[in-house]
């Protein structure tokens, strides 16, 4: 049965009871609608900071404020003072010790969050009641697809750069499992290979002597490309394909690499091309830039009509649930409109006081919140390196974190938005009852102070959640270069946050015949690819489901 065709209950005016559907849960709602949050104290942000006064929350610019910086110990207070959640606490915790260097703390933090994210993905996702129904940001936090993958990426480089790399390719692994388990539970979703990780595992491998495997990881990589180009605006880099063609032609794989060259180096030719001598190593310097997108807060009041409220409040499951599409499409409708239009959504500030109005008015407004990816990437501009002060050259672009992540999220936001819109027509339904009440001590305008101050604190109540690892870059890119073995200088300049040219400079030791990974983190002032972060969003639709 079509839940459009589902018929709403209507009646002059309900009653709210324990034995209906309004009343057992409303009751539920009623006694955590006034509930409150509060958080430690932070260490200020400078208001000249390029991180103040944006859409990060609090906690994130002092996060990157100080990891600009450097600064460990106001790190350590940040962190301190940093999210409850266990999991994104261990999260912040691994990707900043591996910016101060301290690469054996990190993987703890890393293995960490990856444990716990682990166990949470195993247990039942029921949980507190309460806390479901008044906000998402109660529930534990549950990381993206990405977001575990760079557990394993960086778990990966923190081997790398302990000399371990077995344990390396062991987080390779591990990422491209996770990934393809994500894969099959999330059928139709597009990031379910992840073309960097693939291509830093083909490395690998091709180092350690597995060419059969890394032949197979770097096929994969090379296939992921053509989707990410496709829904990411991420073209495949030239180095994947001239890594490919070189271990396919020592596998004696000629075929794969002509094939290879055609397609994707505009090369005609056939023969496999050693490097030029035995005393040369391979380097792959991965530079990322800036942060990744974050998620702010949009919120958003949409009207229920009566037959609405009465199928919620007289206990039918069925009108209930029909009740619930039909706001979630009006809301849709709405949500679009304004995205066309230009309008800017409401803050919560202002939804507060429109929810409380309108609820006096006798208009009843149901506050919804969800988040929003923000561009504010902060990347490096002009990126340019040289090797022992020889010609500069640019970086190719490996991987788009802001666009994979806003992607992935735009193909899960309508249940995200639905499981939104359930709240709070549950919260209606304490609303219901905390105004019966009211009628009981204080009669009519007992109940008429009693709605008008629920829905306030309904609205107050509903946030979204916008938790996420702040600290991951926005973009990783990388530059291969086959070198002499041997001790090299690399410089990488940039025009940093002040608008001013930097550089950076590292050395690294090039070992014959292996592959030698370094890495490097920069911030710039430009706020990211908007381009390509508009691409990824496009051709997402979003349904309201149905039930027949």
């Amino acid at each position: 049965m079509n839940l459009r065709d589902t018929p709403l209950r209507r009646s002059a005016k309900p009653a709210v009871t324990t034995d209906s559907l309004g009343g057992r849960w409303g009751i539920a709602v009623a006694l955590v609608l006034l509930s409150g949050c509060g958080g430690a104290m932070l260490p200020p942000v400078p208001a000249l900071s390029p991180f103040a006064g944006g859409t990060l929350s609090a906690y994130d610019a002092a996060l990157r404020h100080y990891l600009v910086g450097r600064d460990s110990a106001a790190l350590g207070a940040v962190l301190q003072a940093g999210p409850k959640d266990a999991l994104l606490r261990a999260m912040q915790r691994g990707l900043v010790l591996r910016r101060l260097g301290e690469f054996e703390r990190s993987n703890v933090a890393l293995q960490e969050a990856d444990r716990l994210a682990r166990e949470r993905y195993t247990k039942s996702i029921s949980q507190n009641l309460a806390a479901f129904l008044v906000s998402d940001n109660s529930l534990d936090f549950y990381p993206s697809a990405l977001e575990w993958s760079m557990l394993h990426f960086y778990g990966m480089l923190n081997y790398l750069e302990l000399g371990d790399r077995e344990s390396a390719l062991v987080e390779a692994r591990r990422a491209n499992q996770l990934v393809r388990r994500y894969a099959n539970d999330n059928p139709g979703r597009t990031y379910t290979v992840d073309a960097a990780v693939q291509y830093m595992a083909g490395i690998l491998q091709w180092s350690a002597g597995d060419l059969n495997d890394a032949v197979v990881s770097l096929r994969q990589s090379l296939a992921a490309y053509e989707r990410y180009e496709d829904a990411f605006g991420v073209p495949p880099p030239t180095a994947v394909a001239e890594d490919l063609v070189r271990v396919a032609g020592q596998l004696g794989l000629h075929d794969v690499a002509a094939e290879v060259r055609r397609s994707y180096l505009d090369d005609p030719g056939t023969e496999y091309r050693p490097p030029s001598g035995e005393d040369t190593g391979e380097l792959v310097l991965l530079i990322e830039r800036g942060f990744v997108a974050h998620r702010a807060e949009q919120k958003l009041y949409i009207p229920i009509l009566a037959e609405e409220k009465d199928s919620i409040l007289e206990g039918d499951a069925e009108s209930a649930v029909a009740a619930a599409v039909l706001v979630l499409a009006r809301t849709v409708i709405i949500m679009n409109e304004l995205a066309r239009s230009g309008r800017e959504f409401p803050r919560h500030e202002d939804g507060v006081i429109i929810a409380t109005v309108g609820s006096a008015v006798g208009l009843d407004l149901i506050s919804l919140a969800w988040p929003v990816y923000e561009l504010e990437a902060f990347i490096a501009r002009d990126t340019r390196v040289s090797v022992d002060g020889g010609s500069a050259r640019v970086p190719h672009l490996l991987q788009d974190l802001s666009a994979v992540a806003v992607r992935d999220f735009e193909e899960r936001k309508t249940t995200v938005m639905l499981r939104m819109v359930v709240r709070g027509l549950l919260k209606e339904a304490g609303i219901a009852v905390a105004e019966a009440k009211g009628e009981q001590l204080g009669g009519e305008v007992g109940g008429f102070l009693a709605r008008v101050a629920s829905r306030a604190a309904a609205a107050a109540t509903e946030r979204a959640d916008t938790r996420t690892w702040s600290t991951l870059p926005g973009e990783i890119s990388l530059v291969r270069s086959t070198l002499p073995a041997g001790r090299h200088v690399i410089e990488v300049s940039y025009v940093g946050l002040n608008g001013m040219e930097r550089t950076e400079t590292i050395q690294v030791e090039v070992v014959p015949g292996q592959v030698t990974i370094a890495s490097v983190a920069l911030v710039g002032g430009d706020g990211g690819a908007t381009e390509r972060f508009a691409q990824a969003r496009r051709g997402v639709v979003h349904k309201v489901p149905e039930r027949r």
